[in-house]
């Protein structure tokens, strides 16, 4: 059996028809990340989305402890669900800091840092945080964001 270099199916697809070898060119060309072992499935390929979730009130006051008294704290549980709503990952938020919401204004917001690991490739997701606000992204959405959200709640 003759060795094929690897680089090359990067560009080139090659595989086997009744003894005759095909090669194609797909339309887009995968980097080596996305080289899989033929025993894996596209869904079993872990992924991780960082960030963070930002909280911004309207009355007075440090956001972050006014948050963690009603809404988000730190250890939040974050929940990845499929497009069915079904859960596929889990994380939590980290400890929350107060920043301003721009410069030379009174109001603060408070952000979390937030990380979800072992995300499955699917299609559609729907990051759910624990007092039910929604967020739903694409694969490609999350693709051209590097897989970092910045997720914004107003209170």
């Amino acid at each position: 059996m003759k060795t094929v270099n690897l680089s090359i199916l990067r560009t080139v697809g090659v595989f086997a028809v009744g003894g005759l070898l095909v090669g194609f060119i797909p339309l887009s060309t995968p980097g080596p990340k996305n080289v899989m072992n033929p025993g894996d499935s596209i869904q079993s390929q872990p992924g991780k989305l960082t960030g963070y979730v930002e909280i911004l009130f309207t009355e007075p006051g440090n956001p972050c402890i006014q948050s963690q008294e009603r809404y988000l704290h730190p250890g939040t549980e974050v929940l990845l669900q499929n497009s069915d709503r079904q859960p596929i990952a889990t994380g939590t938020l980290g400890e929350g800091t107060p920043q301003p919401l721009q410069a030379g204004f009174s109001k603060m917001t408070c952000k979390f840092p937030l990380v979800v690991e072992n995300i499955p490739e699917l299609h559609d997701y729907i990051i759910k945080l624990e007092g039910g606000e929604e967020f739903s992204y694409s694969h490609k959405q999350f693709e051209q964001k590097n897989w970092q959200v910045e997720l914004t709640l107003f209170r």
